[in-house]
């Protein structure tokens, strides 16, 4: 009689447990940093796209403020802020946060923001938008930029 050879299920498990932690231990820190980066884009963009909505649906002009300078000190983010104008006044509708140690910039040739906030991107009630571009990086040489786009439609693109 021949003896069927072969591999157990715990020694499978074994082998996939093992394979894993080595996975975890050599997971490279910088691919940690990118998606950060991505996550803090897309929420942006997210934002971005629910002004577009709002401001269709509450038949105002959106406008879109995001700063270079952090609100405190003794924080480490950076707002920005989606506000309509009523009776002269800004009344902010939505809040929104990305990371201090990211760079911004503007336009699609992708300057430095050198203000304290741009100002550029508006969403009217006609869902027509003033379009533009805003980017961030991180704060060293060479980092890749994110970029979002918004057309003159309305239309929100991420780019990398």
């Amino acid at each position: 009689m021949k003896a069927e050879q072969g591999f157990t299920l715990i020694e499978v498990l074994l082998v996939i447990t093992v394979m894993g932690i080595l996975f975890s231990v050599s997971y490279q820190p910088q691919f940690k940093n990118g998606f950060k980066i991505e996550q803090e884009i897309e929420s942006l963009a997210a934002d971005l796209r629910w002004a577009r909505n709002k401001a269709i649906l509450d038949n105002q002009t959106y406008i879109f403020r995001i700063y270079t300078i952090k609100e405190s000190a003794d924080k480490n983010k950076i707002p920005y802020y989606l506000y309509v104008k009523e009776d002269g006044r800004k009344i902010i509708k939505k809040k929104g946060y990305y990371s201090a140690g990211l760079i911004l910039y503007k336009t699609l040739s992708l300057k430095v923001v050198e203000g304290d906030y741009y100002e550029w991107i508006r969403f009217n009630n006609t869902a027509t938008a003033r379009g533009g571009t805003v980017a961030l990086a991180e704060a060293k040489i060479g980092a890749q930029k994110y970029s979002i786009t918004v057309n003159q439609l309305g239309r929100v693109r991420i780019e990398k």
